[in-house]
């Protein structure tokens, strides 16, 4: 290692300092550090306990239980009411055709076979049906005869007559002066009554195996009474058609119980919003929607919705599997993965034993499960900023408290490492002013006890004793010091006082004089006389000392 007037170059503030524990000051401070985390982890606790983290979701449910309650109130009475007013309709339409059919003095079965009956028949029905859609809350009502105008094409298998008139209006559930129109039926009674025909008016209805008209037909075979016959269909589009509705059918059933076809109201998608949108706080992205449901599977691919929903998530086919609720909130599972958060009910849209009833319904309200979990962490947000700013808060009142606290303490050590125990200040805390009396007494008796040794006693002192074992056991005692002190010696018998040395080594005044201390200590001397007197007989006996 290179030296210059005996001190290392690379002497660095470790090696001066040599290893240290802990600071007093560090040490309250970590006790105090470690005390505030435990008040802040108690904190959280009772905060998690009562209830307090979990407010949005609280909120949240309570809201998704209203609306629940609200939507399926609706969906229920509305469905009721519907269901009633259509098995009225159904005896009112039958009892019409058949009254017609006897004018002509024909049996309610002999309707296939008079094909020419046809339009006479929905023209007496005509009437019937729009006083049935001004009176209710629905966008269409439709009577579908199982009878078609030509049986001879090709085709007219699944053809049936009939007339369908929608309600054009918008707020359809505001049944002032609606807007009629034609969308099935002979375009003469259109035409007649002046009835507007829309572009996709057709003159009868296509019909499939399996689909509302052959499943309320099959079901009327059952020869129940006709309030326990009707039959809801699932969201479905009618042929030529484009609105999604779900549609109310009854059979006609004439009094030899002949079936005649099937009636009901159309309660399409624009009609569900209008009356089942959840209120939307804040913007976020609540809907309702109302489907079948079978073994804890909502089948979305028949259902309608209202409210703010992401079409692309329920494509044709598409489901929501329930799964465990947790919090009172259940979770649902989209079958291309996307999840929702809400609550759901089941709903009996027939009566019980009815021919129906085994097909289960579901109103559920919901809404991505991503935007719930950012509400209830916005909810959350102020109060952990509040515990954060609690938390420095505490820490910078710990480093103050910390600092103030051994301020006079630390002021009083300095004083005694410059000046002796003989002239510590007091810290005004008891306990340290007693430890530092006490050792000042010690000291002070320790050096009663102890006769100064001057540079002339050790003069005389060595002719009578071994000078070189002296001289030796001084050496011996200098190889004690360490890389820092012996910078500091060297420099002290070169001549530089304290405060150059301090300089010198770039350190503070105190470190130097405890390095004197430190010194002092180690060789046995007590004054710097006396230290220069043993380096004085070192170089009488050959020693490379410094030179002062």
């Amino acid at each position: 290692m290179i030296q210059r007037n005996g001190i290392p170059e690379t002497l660095t503030k470790e090696v001066f300092l040599g290893r240290q524990g802990f600071s007093l000051q560090l040490r309250l401070f970590t006790f105090f550090i470690v005390f505030i985390a435990a008040i802040m982890l108690t904190l959280l606790l009772i905060l998690s306990l009562t209830g307090v983290f979990s407010f949005g979701l609280t909120e949240s449910r309570i809201y998704l239980e209203n609306e629940l309650n609200h939507i399926s109130e609706s969906v229920q009475n509305g469905y009721g009411t519907l269901s009633l007013e259509g098995v009225s309709l159904s005896e009112k339409i039958s009892y019409k055709i058949e009254a017609e059919l006897k004018e002509y003095r024909l049996s309610p079965s002999a309707l296939k076979e008079n094909s020419n009956l046809i339009e006479p028949v929905l023209r007496s029905c005509l009437d019937t049906l729009l006083a049935a859609l001004e009176k209710n809350a629905a966008s269409a009502v439709f009577a579908v005869l199982d009878t078609t105008v030509n049986p001879n094409l090709s085709g007219s298998e699944n053809s049936r007559a009939g007339l369908f008139m929608r309600n054009m209006e918008p707020n359809a559930i505001n049944r002032t002066n609606p807007s009629i129109q034609y969308m099935r039926g002979p375009i003469s009674i259109a035409r007649e009554r002046g009835i507007r025909v829309l572009p996709q008016w057709e003159m009868e209805f296509t019909v499939q195996p399996g689909d509302f008209f052959y499943t309320t037909i099959d079901g009327a075979k059952q020869n129940d009474a006709l309030s326990r016959l009707y039959y809801w269909s699932a969201k479905a589009v009618l042929e030529g058609d484009y609105e999604e509705a779900m549609l109310l059918c009854v059979p006609l059933i004439a009094s030899d119980n002949t079936v005649l076809g099937v009636c009901g109201f159309e309660v399409n998608s624009m009609l569900f919003k209008l009356k089942n949108t959840p209120y939307n706080i804040k913007s976020k992205r609540y809907f309702s929607i109302l489907c079948p449901i079978s073994d804890g599977t909502l089948d979305t691919s028949r259902a309608l919705f209202a409210g703010n929903f992401d079409k692309d998530a329920f494509t044709e086919g598409s489901a929501l599997t329930i799964q465990p609720q947790s919090g009172d909130i259940a979770t649902f599972v989209s079958s291309d993965g996307s999840r929702f958060s809400g609550l759901y009910r089941e709903i009996a849209l027939y009566p019980k034993d009815s021919a129906n009833s085994g097909e289960l319904w579901a109103v559920a309200v919901m809404l991505p499960e991503i935007e719930l979990n950012e509400y209830v962490l916005s909810r959350n947000i102020p109060m952990l900023l509040l515990l954060v700013f609690l938390l420095v808060l505490s820490i910078g009142s710990a480093s103050f408290i910390s600092r103030r606290y051994l301020a006079p303490v630390l002021r009083s050590i300095d004083n005694i490492k410059a000046q002796g125990l003989s002239e510590y200040i007091k810290t005004n805390i008891r306990e340290i002013d007693d430890l530092f009396a006490f050792l000042a007494e010690k000291d002070a008796a320790n050096s009663d006890k102890k006769p100064a040794q001057s540079a002339s006693e050790t003069d005389s002192v060595a002719p009578n004793a071994d000078a070189s074992a002296i001289v030796l056991e001084f050496s011996q005692k200098l190889e004690t010091l360490s890389r820092a002190e012996r910078a500091v010696f060297n420099l002290y018998v070169q001549g530089y006082d304290a405060q150059e040395i301090a300089k010198l080594l770039c350190l503070s005044i105190n470190t130097i004089k405890t390095h004197n201390k430190r010194i002092y200590y180690k060789l046995g001397v007590n004054s710097r006389k006396e230290l220069m007197g043993y380096l004085r007989k070192m170089r009488e006996k050959g020693y490379d000392v410094p030179i002062e």
